[in-house]
């Protein structure tokens, strides 16, 4: 069995033009071909959001597997009819997994919607636009589970800078059934206060009583003044560099996002709530947690902050509540050391540039993993996922007739 801890959900053209309400008029997203760049593009009114779908899988004539083109790889599609339909068509999406084998995959979003600050430059685009906005992503998103029941886990995005609506579409969407819930791990850079100040009580409370997970994913926790970059500057190295620095830079904005939320008493007064860090990996975990304890015990921060346990150190409060994902990582048997093995899921990232595609899903379980006992694999092949998720076997949907009988295992 694989629960895929990490995928996501590429949005069709209808997403919001189905489910917004019509007094939004054409600031409802849609999908517009753009004429200077000759590609079809996100926009709200005239305002382009974002590319059309962050999927390197292509719909090829007379064949219906999804197909990455290696002539021009990493490039995406630039046309709604060269997507493969596996990226936003949850039944395409099932094929695919049960041709590698995956059983179940939780479902991130695609486009930004995770910050306040792309709303910022639309005129028009108030908060009552922004929540119905979202509120029709977070419903998107969890149709793709109700179409192939036992397959997906849905996960809602968490509008955070309007605390009391926030609070609000939290309780929306734990009732109609999300299993998680988006967010970023760093407020403060959208205008917010840090993760550690009260303020954010009422969230944790709504968060806490959901009995899912907080999910900081890459490129959540970055800081967007950051990632801006001028004309020359852009150039600088060429743009595939870039992209080389920039994905490498959101792991270890995660890494930070991980250590402040460590230290800022949330999971100690949460003890019950669980956080997984998203699409940055597993082996900067053992660093930043021995580095956590020695300068833990030689500051001693509980003796200023109650809500800190002298007790507990902070390689003790992950274990007990964080979760991270694995998956081009090549894990040697010196890594378990401090590495907790209970709390690595496995993910395939699909269909984004990296991922995991065909038989590299089973070949990275099988080889990245070779330190590892049976059991220990099968820990990060699902039963990890399925605590961090609250997740009974009987709630997993089973592989259907495509898989190989070593996929199945």
């Amino acid at each position: 069995m694989i629960i895929d801890a990490d995928a996501h959900v590429c949005e069709p053209p209808d997403t919001w033009t189905s489910r917004m309400p019509s007094k939004w008029g054409e600031l409802i997203p849609r999908i517009k071909r753009n004429e200077e760049i000759n590609a079809d593009v996100w926009c709200i009114g005239d305002t382009v959001m974002n590319t059309l779908a962050f999927s390197v899988f292509y719909r090829e004539p007379g064949d219906d597997r999804p197909h990455r083109r290696q002539d021009d790889f990493p490039e995406t599609p630039r046309f709604v009819d060269e997507v493969h339909p596996s990226s936003w068509d949850p039944s395409e999406r099932v094929k695919v997994m049960d041709e590698v084998g995956v059983n179940m995959a939780a479902l991130y979003p695609n486009l930004g919607l995770t910050m306040p600050e792309p709303f910022q430059r639309i005129a028009g685009a108030t908060l009552d636009f922004q929540f119905d906005l979202i509120a029709a992503y977070n419903d998107f998103v969890l149709s793709w589970a109700e179409r192939e029941p036992g397959r997906f886990i849905p996960l809602a995005v968490v509008p955070y800078w309007d605390l009391d609506r926030c609070v609000r579409e939290v309780e929306r969407c734990a009732e109609k059934g999300h299993k998680g819930w988006v967010m970023t791990g760093t407020p403060e850079y959208h205008g917010e206060p840090h993760l550690d100040d009260r303020h954010w009580d009422p969230l944790w409370d709504a968060l806490s009583a959901s009995g899912s997970p907080v999910a900081f994913h890459a490129g959540t926790t970055a800081n967007p003044a950051e990632y801006m970059y001028d004309e020359k500057t852009r150039t600088v190295g060429g743009s595939r560099v870039r992209a080389v620095t920039d994905v490498v830079r959101s792991f270890f904005d995660n890494a930070k996002a991980t250590t402040n939320l460590l230290m800022s008493g949330v999971l100690h007064r949460y003890p019950d709530m669980k956080f997984a860090i998203v699409e940055s990996g597993a082996s900067w975990v053992p660093f930043m947690l021995e580095a956590l304890d020695v300068h833990y015990l030689r500051y001693r921060p509980w003796e200023v902050r109650p809500e800190l346990s002298a007790d507990m150190l902070p390689s003790d409060v992950f274990r007990r509540q964080v979760f991270v994902n694995t998956w081009y990582e090549n894990l040697r048997g010196d890594d378990f050391a401090l590495l907790p093995i209970d709390n690595i899921m496995f993910e395939t990232d699909y269909p984004h540039p990296t991922c995991l595609f065909g038989s590299e899903v089973q070949e990275s379980l099988e080889q990245n993993l070779t330190a590892l006992s049976p059991d220990d694999r099968e820990k990060i092949a699902y039963r990890n996922a399925m605590r961090c998720f609250n997740l009974t076997e009987d709630e997993i949907g089973p592989i259907n007739g495509l898989a190989s009988t070593a996929a199945q295992r």
